[in-house]
């Protein structure tokens, strides 16, 4: 990516991924229990762990393609860039990585507990 946006948006790609796998966890979550919609399955398995299990996944791919990213953004900086470059490069491969366990953080308990305790 070049220019400071993309680098900035590389940096916070699995943080924005994050964010959007959280909204749609627990708005899913709230509207499904609070309708009563919870009978009906998907994938097997109920609608809202099926809703869960493909946020995560696809939250979880993003933030991997952009730690991928970022390692190979890492890997090629040298002495010879910015600091500021030298940061973002670090950070941004520390921030998709956190991320990445966020996001599981957030999809495992759906198969641990009920849909709607």
């Amino acid at each position: 990516m070049t220019g400071r946006t993309g680098q900035v948006m590389l940096m916070l790609a699995g943080l924005i991924a994050w964010a959007v796998q959280f909204t749609l966890i627990y708005g899913a979550t709230s509207t499904l229990c609070g309708r009563e919609w919870t009978g009906t399955t998907m994938l097997g398995m109920g609608n809202v762990q099926a809703i869960i299990l493909a946020t995560t996944i696809l939250a979880f791919v993003v933030t991997t393609i952009a730690l991928a990213w970022s390692l190979r953004t890492h890997a090629q900086i040298g002495n010879q860039t910015s600091t500021a470059d030298r940061f973002m490069g670090h950070t941004g491969a520390l921030i998709n990585g956190f991320s990445l366990l966020v996001i599981l953080w957030q999809g495992v308990p759906a198969f641990i507990l009920p849909a709607c305790a």
